[in-house]
């Protein structure tokens, strides 16, 4: 993988932002594989195909590009708040690349943000433009990246360095199944995997979990089963490989 741009590329484009853009997709296109499977190339997506960028021409995961000089670390602006939802509710949302390079287009990082973690609760609506704007009513949102868990950002580039190949595939297929869940249950598998990560252990106990009953009344007021949920939630993470259980109520995670 090579962590320069070809500038050559782009010297024919006066505007910056389309530059970049270009850059970026030619980059992707010539140095990425897909993590869902074992294809060492991915396809680029026709012109105006809506939050697709590249598909994987052997399992069809999608990927959706973002370049930065200076990635976002808390919220990431995106587009119309109503198509992601709809894209969500049908697990069709491709996985988010955050392409992050320096003034002389050097690569800093690369980061997939996994699409089975994205969920409506990562999801912020904004207002609608107002009647003075040219798409007045059109409503946006914005992806906070910091309510994902710590696994739903695999990294293939970090601080500079090429990540192992097969270590990053085996971290974004791990979560995998979870595509296949209905919205709200991938919603509570990641809030509970957030939650247990948040107490920064790679052991701990159920009553500790419980003792965040809080957080997950606050995501889910109407749920009376809060306990109960979050059993279901610690199996379905176990069943993963993601936690392993170690008696007497207690958990160990299995991973960084």
């Amino acid at each position: 993988m090579q962590l320069i741009f070809d500038l050559d590329i782009g010297k024919s484009y006066k505007s910056a932002s389309q530059r970049a853009h270009v850059l970026s997709e030619w980059w992707f296109e010539r140095n990425c594989y897909c993590l869902a499977c074992d294809s060492d190339s991915l396809s680029r997506t026709t012109a105006n195909t809506s939050a697709t960028d590249f598909l994987c021409p052997t399992c069809g995961h999608r990927y959706e590009l973002k370049t930065f000089q200076r990635r976002p670390k808390r919220s990431l602006v995106d587009g119309a708040y109503g198509s992601l939802m709809a894209r969500i509710n049908a697990r069709t949302t491709p996985t988010l690349c955050l392409l992050e390079r320096n003034v002389d287009w050097h690569i800093r990082s690369l980061t997939a943000i996994h699409s089975s973690f994205l969920i409506p609760s990562v999801i912020e609506k904004r207002p609608p433009l107002k009647e003075t704007a040219r798409r007045a009513g059109w409503v946006g949102c914005n992806i906070r990246l910091d309510l994902i868990p710590s696994d739903g950002e695999i990294s293939w580039v970090e601080a500079g360095n090429v990540q192992p190949k097969d270590q990053v595939r085996l971290k974004f297929r791990r979560y995998l199944p979870l595509i296949d869940l209905p919205t709200n249950q991938r919603s509570w598998v990641a809030l509970t995997l957030r939650i247990v990560r948040s107490l920064g252990r790679q052991s701990f106990s159920l009553a500790e979990v419980y003792a965040k009953e809080r957080e997950f009344s606050s995501e889910y007021p109407q749920s009376r089963h809060i306990r109960e949920k979050i059993r279901q939630q610690l199996q379905a993470l176990r069943n993963l490989g993601v936690l392993k259980f170690s008696g007497n109520g207690c958990y160990e995670l299995t991973g960084p």
